[in-house]
């Protein structure tokens, strides 16, 4: 089981910043990282990813930009592009493939893309290798959640963590609004899932301390850590210092 899935908005604190962050994850040994594309109109981030978006914008953080960092970053976990529809359309599948190959990015979590929505498009990138993470909510029943797995198969084992999870959000709302107090619900879900597919599951919103993570990790689950991370780094804290102790 990979034992944290870190996110990290590119360009906050610096875009140049960026492959000294992910030489940093590789170093903890981490296998893989969240990557947020900065984007102007953020439906599910909360107030702490939005404020980083918006100054990784106002420092030039472009889609274009951001995926030409990439190609620079040598030493890296695998990446997942956490990022909204409208960029990916603007840039278009073929040229988005081209660009995704000179990086590390291994697959995409797109939060607005709705289930069985621009088909050809993911179609494009997941025969290319970049597939789509599956995104469960509270409110996903069981049949649902069933249909978004078959459409957004698992690759299998021989396949990195970053291609394989489901991202499981354990609560309604944004992002960073608050810590989730209670994870039964989250056992009862993460149960339910497993009798409906035994891929790597990955439980995201309202964990920031140790024992929220070890709760999820106990739980047999990866937990994401975004929010609480990204005010850290921009409040001048290490990647390094801040994920040690949450690590384990």
């Amino acid at each position: 089981m990979n034992p944290l899935l870190p996110f990290i908005m590119a360009g906050d604190p610096s875009l140049e910043s960026l492959p000294h962050l992910l030489a940093e994850a590789k170093a903890l040994g981490l296998e893989a990282l969240e990557v947020g594309l900065p984007h102007s109109d953020p439906i599910a981030d909360g107030p702490v990813l939005q404020a980083a978006a918006h100054r990784a914008i106002q420092r030039g953080a472009t889609p274009l930009r951001v995926l030409e960092v990439l190609a620079t970053c040598v030493e890296s976990p695998d990446l997942v592009l956490f990022t909204y529809l409208n960029p990916l359309l603007q840039i278009g599948a073929d040229r988005l493939v081209d660009l995704l190959r000179r990086t590390p990015v291994k697959a995409l979590l797109v939060v607005d893309l709705p289930d069985g929505e621009e088909e050809e498009f993911e179609t494009r990138l997941r025969s290319a290798g970049y597939p789509m993470i599956p995104l469960l909510a509270p409110t996903t029943d069981p049949q649902r959640a069933k249909g978004l797995l078959d459409r957004r198969p698992d690759p299998g084992p021989g396949h990195p963590f970053a291609q394989r999870f489901a991202y499981v959000v354990a609560r309604l709302g944004v992002t960073g609004t608050g810590a989730v107090t209670d994870l039964a619900p989250v056992r009862e879900r993460l149960n339910a899932l497993r009798s409906l597919s035994d891929r790597p599951l990955a439980v995201g919103f309202g964990l920031s301390d140790a024992v929220a993570l070890n709760a999820v990790r106990n739980m047999g689950a990866t937990p994401v850590i975004g929010s609480a991370l990204v005010q850290a780094l921009a409040t001048g804290q290490s990647l390094k210092a801040f994920l040690e102790s949450r690590l384990n």
